[in-house]
């Protein structure tokens, strides 16, 4: 049962990003007509894009944050249960949200701190849990929605998060590292200010999410983008302490949000809407793929990394060649992961116990950011030529975008994504070309 529990902890903190949010996201499908139930895949989309900034703000040790984001998924998914009431979704929704962005960085972190003692390792029978949990997992979501008993999804995912928690536990008890560790919770405030930003943000891209489904005015979309643009630089000037002690690394760990966004967010709306299919199942394949094979370019090739993102982004410019591009990107993201990785758990200016999570907190002004950008963009398009902005996320809607209006956004995202790239390739391969001639 140990065994179990601890590959259920490794297979939601691999796939916790996916799962909740394919279950609100059915979830709000199968009741569309009945706003509350949109409020948990709300709630779960901007906690879990701005979770991991929240984490800025409190010093706990790996070990309680873990068992705390599983004891969240427990709450936040039983919640879930209750969507039809305004509150509960509501709550659920943020619970669930905070467990997917927090349970993978702090399991890193853990896995890695056991890795390096020489007190944990992950064995095949963790991989066979693993694959019976997913079975499990697929045959209950494959029941549920041909029956349109969706409870019995996050019943499951309860129970999941349980067995995680318990895993949890079960390998910080085996670390000595965590042994005699302040419990005591800690919340640690770097500014004021800079808390009252996030959270004025956090209401803000709940708002910009909430305007993708319903019809709202093309002037209010764009005040609200704007407004969220201000703040959100706002929050990152209150963090250059920390790019400054990094640099370029920091640099490379925003680059990698960008391009995870570019992939996993954007190019799902954009391909579905320009190529008529849903593309979801496709690009999510082709991401893990191209992440699996990622590290496998460092072996040699290293220094190819950056020039087959730029390529790829090149690619996935063009209809015929757009899924190798996005392959090539989610090649990049696997292999700059692990690069990333290695150099800030060895970076002397940063407490190796947060180096993870510090490359997850970049990671999300990252990927905020181009979701900020995607959405102005959008927005000002919208307002400027009267086009209903709905159309660009739903084929259906009257009054939406031309396809060349669709191409031109894409030409622009994909443009921002490539020079943000560049620049970042740019640094990084100073520091290298520094590193290696001081190595000579």
């Amino acid at each position: 049962m140990n065994i179990f529990n601890e590959g259920v902890l490794d297979l939601l903190a691999n796939a916790g990003v996916a799962i909740p949010y394919f279950f609100c996201l059915t979830l709000y499908n199968q009741n569309k007509s009945v706003f509350a139930y949109a409020l948990p895949f709300l709630m779960l989309y901007t906690f879990r894009a701005l979770g991991m900034l929240l984490t800025t703000f409190i010093t706990l040790p790996a070990s309680t944050m873990l068992a705390m984001s599983s004891c969240f998924g427990v709450i936040g998914s039983l919640f879930i249960l209750g969507a039809g009431n305004p509150i509960m979704g509501i709550f659920g929704g943020v619970l669930l949200g905070l467990a997917s962005s927090w349970i993978w960085p702090y399991y890193l972190t853990v896995r890695s701190r056991g890795q390096m003692d020489k007190e944990f390792k992950f064995n095949r029978m963790h991989g066979l849990s693993v694959l019976l949990t997913l079975i499990i997992l697929l045959i209950v979501q494959l029941i549920a929605t041909k029956t349109q008993f969706l409870n019995l999804s996050f019943i499951l995912l309860a129970f999941l998060f349980f067995a995680a928690m318990v895993g949890g536990m079960q390998i910080t008890h085996r670390l000595t590292f965590y042994q005699g560790l302040e419990k005591k919770p800690k919340f640690h405030v770097n500014s004021l200010f800079s808390l009252i930003v996030l959270a004025s943000l956090v209401m803000l891209v709940f708002i910009i999410r909430y305007t993708r489904l319903k019809e709202v005015s093309n002037t209010f979309d764009l005040l609200i983008s704007m407004a969220a643009i201000v703040l959100f630089f706002f929050l990152a000037y209150y963090q250059l302490d920390i790019h400054r002690k990094l640099f370029p690394l920091s640099m490379a760990a925003v680059n990698r949000g960008v391009v995870m966004n570019y992939v996993m967010l954007y190019a799902i709306f954009d391909s579905t809407i320009r190529f008529g299919f849903n593309s979801l199942m496709l690009v999510y394949t082709i991401y893990l793929v191209g992440f699996q094979v990622g590290p496998f370019l460092n072996k040699r090739h290293r220094n190819l990394r950056y020039p087959l993102l730029l390529l790829g982004l090149v690619l996935a410019l063009f209809n015929p060649t757009y899924f190798i591009g996005l392959f090539l990107c989610a090649v990049f993201v696997g292999a700059d992961n692990r690069i990333l990785n290695d150099e800030l758990y060895a970076n002397t200016n940063i407490d190796t116990e947060r180096a993870f999570l510090i490359k997850y907190q970049l990671s999300s002004v990252g990927n905020v950011s181009q979701q900020l950008v995607y959405m102005t963009t959008i927005y000002f398009i919208s307002y400027f030529m009267k086009i209903d902005a709905l159309g660009f996320f739903n084929n259906n809607i009257n009054g939406g975008p031309t396809i060349g209006v669709l191409y031109g956004v894409h030409i622009f995202i994909t443009a921002v994504v490539f020079v943000c790239a560049a620049i970042t390739f740019y640094f990084v391969r100073k520091r290298e070309q520094k590193r290696t001639i001081t190595t000579l």
